[in-house]
């Protein structure tokens, strides 16, 4: 069912444009990246209709504004602060609950490969002690920012794009397993198109798709974005270019299709970004759908 969103591209408080980013918070309200109108949307559970809370509708670099390119990922603390991946704006923007403008978090505002700054950030992640965890596309890196940091330090990939365990390929969702400090992250590059999980401080393993080859079998990805975890520690996963959405069960490396490409007659639109509610139904931002679609569980 359609959760958010309306049946046609738009700027209405019941539209999206090309959404990306997707949050839930623990009473199952809705956060969207609203790319395509430079804005993020909180959806509260069961409305049509959503609240501007980040961004100011028009595309910019101030603070009060996000990218006219497009913004991708987002994370939400429990306090309901919104990081936001201001992606062509290279930083990382935070808006303080209630706030009119954001905040440069990380990165400084322009290209560049060095560690004061961000090369397009897509995957998004804040743990307790508000270290912020960065994966950067264009430079197949994923960085992390202590807090009132100028520079961020490697954690992942910075060799290159590949498939190899020291490298990324345009790393596009990312997941922080704190307890066990364990970093997954999707490789939407086609040299790759793989999910790794790394050990902080060490190399990378592959536990979800074939490297280097990408395509549309049970144990191959194209273009996976977003990505999650639940409680059993089963990865699900945007896979963007086969519109679905993959299951691989903990240590399974052959994925299980329990959303779009016609399983259970169901098809989305180049899936960008995949959340689980408190009980378990499936959210998926739809980038070309220009809207959130909602699976229940069965």
């Amino acid at each position: 069912t359609r959760v958010a969103g309306s049946t046609s591209s738009g700027s209405g408080s019941n539209q999206l444009s090309s959404p990306t980013g997707l949050w839930i918070n623990s009473n199952d309200d809705l956060f969207i990246t609203d790319s395509g109108n430079y804005r993020v949307m909180k959806y509260l559970q069961g409305a049509r209709n959503g609240t501007l809370v980040a961004g100011n509708g028009t595309g910019g670099t101030g603070l009060n504004q996000l990218a006219t390119s497009g913004s991708r990922y987002l994370y939400v603390d429990s306090s309901e602060n919104i990081y936001i991946s201001d992606t062509y704006n290279h930083r990382i923007s935070y808006w303080a609950n209630g706030a009119s403008s954001g905040a440069m978090m990380a990165g400084n505002g322009t290209y560049g490969t060095t560690l004061n700054q961000l090369a397009y950030a897509y995957g998004v992640w804040v743990d307790s002690s508000s270290n912020i965890y960065i994966a950067e596309y264009q430079i197949h890196r994923v960085t992390k920012w202590t807090p009132g940091a100028t520079a961020g330090i490697l954690i992942a990939g910075g060799n290159g794009a590949g498939n190899a365990p020291n490298k990324l390929a345009s790393p596009a969702g990312i997941y922080f397993d704190e307890v066990n400090q364990d970093l997954y992250v999707s490789n939407s590059g086609s040299s790759a198109a793989t999910v790794m999980r790394w050990r902080i401080g060490d190399n990378g393993t592959i536990i979800a798709g074939t490297g280097g080859s990408a395509g549309a079998t049970a144990t191959q990805l194209n273009s996976p974005m977003g990505i999650t975890l639940d409680r059993w520690m089963n990865l699900y996963v945007a896979d963007r270019t086969n519109n679905r959405i993959q299951l691989f069960c903990n240590g399974s490396m052959t994925g299980i299709t329990i959303a779009g490409s016609g399983s259970g007659g169901s098809s989305i639109s180049a899936p960008y970004d995949v959340k689980l509610d408190s009980q378990m139904n499936l959210y998926v931002s739809e980038n070309s759908g220009s809207k959130i679609s909602k699976f229940g569980k069965l």
